[in-house]
């Protein structure tokens, strides 16, 4: 559902995870709230196109209402192109993409900062949270620019701390212009790559869990670390009584991998919106690094210790569960294994690159307090002979055969319709889909999921 016009686009898509619609990709998401509703400011991928693109858009929720999310249109951009858009060149000192940015509130001016993809800071300011952002200015301390990404920022009383690096994690005071960092207050490396250290790669987000300082950022750190690190896919945190540390590794708050087979990166923070603690994070789609969406699980905070327990990745985004009786594109999948992974194709949002073996599931379901017996309808594109076993909480419940035949080809481009019944269900529960077959080779496209009572 979208009302509005080209501003203001509104979008009744937080009942699923991706929680904004599936072709539009904002990774790198900081969610701020400011008089009553929540605010997420990201950065912005291209379908097909490599890491970001040269402007920003600022997407809000009501707190009340975290399933219907506004597209305030274009806040910043970096060069001309999107002048029909009315947004022009915002940045003076370069045309460089528009990477990872954050938001902060200080006497009625809204603060964005932002990275470049040729390492330069700035920050530019509206009256409004979701822009449009003016009056840009490079970020300094003593006299030069800096030079870094992922800039954060906390608000901490009277004073504000500015977080950046890869690799190292540097943080120093703003000045009350805003743009001026206080070298005095510089500090080098707050948490760090380095052996015997957290893990830290980049992404950092500084927050606070009551009168702890919790520091979220994209994670390296594996059991073996410092031997080696492995690919930052998890948002980890460590904590501190003191805003300059030390800083004790806590642990993952959530990891991405299993979003698609070349996940690489991930990127986020945690906010707690009324009485609800929620980490927003991102997943990559198309069998690449890119092309990432929002995401955002429910995650469980003991406030006293600061102390938060891992997520799973979920279908579900700010809903209690799926309702099984809605149609829903395949790419709400949440771990999809195999070498399978979701596109976008003519038009809908299939898992292609199926061969034997390969699976998605989908978390979850509510069917109920009593059991149900649903046909399950899948709509694919079959291209070699096969089936599709269908999983209730890992119990087998179908096994549906397809088979391309001259007459599937003929129905909507290709793509036909199986069913299969799934008896006595009940309750929250994991659907996966499992496609097996003798052949070699990919089988078939998954585009979309129907349930009916029967």
């Amino acid at each position: 559902m979208i009302t509005g016009g080209f501003y203001g686009k509104k979008y009744a898509t937080g009942f699923h995870n991706p929680f904004l619609p599936l072709d539009i990709y904002i990774p790198d998401g900081e969610p701020k709230v400011f008089d009553g509703r929540v605010y997420l400011y990201g950065s912005k991928d291209v379908f097909g196109g490599e890491y970001c693109c040269h402007k920003y858009h600022v997407y809000s929720a009501d707190v009340e209402d975290l399933q219907h999310w506004t597209d305030h249109g274009p806040a910043l951009a970096s060069t001309d192109e999107y002048a029909d858009e009315g947004i022009m060149d915002g940045v003076p000192w370069s045309d460089g993409l528009l990477w990872a940015p954050d938001v902060v509130e200080r006497d009625g001016w809204y603060y964005l900062y932002f990275c470049l993809s040729d390492g330069t800071e700035g920050v530019a300011k509206s009256r409004k949270p979701y822009g449009p952002f003016t009056d840009a200015r490079q970020i300094l301390m003593n006299g030069e620019p800096i030079f870094g990404i992922d800039p954060s920022v906390l608000k901490d009383g009277e004073d504000y701390y500015y977080t950046w690096g890869q690799g190292n994690c540097h943080m120093a005071k703003l000045k009350d212009d805003m743009y001026t960092l206080d070298e005095t207050t510089y500090a080098e490396a707050l948490i760090s790559h380095e052996d015997g250290c957290q893990g830290f790669h980049e992404g950092s987000s500084l927050r606070k869990i009551g009168d702890t300082y919790c520091l979220v950022y994209a994670s390296e750190y594996t059991k073996e670390y410092p031997n080696r690190g492995g690919a930052p896919t998890k948002l980890d945190y460590a904590v501190s009584k003191n805003v300059y540390g030390p800083y004790e590794y806590r642990g993952t708050i959530i990891d991405n991998t299993g979003v698609d087979p070349s996940t690489w990166n991930n990127h986020g923070s945690i906010i707690r919106i009324k009485d609800q603690w929620y980490v927003f994070y991102h997943g990559s789609s198309g069998n690449r690094k890119y092309n990432r969406r929002a995401r955002v699980e429910r995650i469980c905070v003991d406030e006293k210790n600061a102390v938060i327990a891992q997520a799973q990745m979920t279908s579900t985004g700010f809903a209690d569960a799926l309702d099984p009786g809605e149609q829903l594109d395949a790419a709400y999948g949440c771990q999809v294994l195999g070498g399978a992974y979701f596109t976008e194709k003519e038009g809908g949002f299939p898992m292609v690159n199926i061969t034997s073996g390969c699976s998605v599931s989908y978390r979850y379901f509510d069917y109920g307090t009593e059991a149900q017996h649903r046909e399950i309808e899948l709509e694919i594109r079959a291209l070699q002979d096969g089936t599709a076993v269908i999983l209730v909480n890992g119990e087998k419940k179908a096994e549906i055969a397809f088979a391309p035949t001259q007459e599937d080809q003929m129905q909507k481009g290709g793509l036909t319709r199986i069913r299969g019944m799934l008896n006595g269900v009940s309750g929250k529960a994991e659907l996966t889909i499992r496609f097996e077959s003798q052949k070699p080779g990919e089988l078939a496209e998954l585009y979309r999921i129907r349930q009916a009572v029967r």
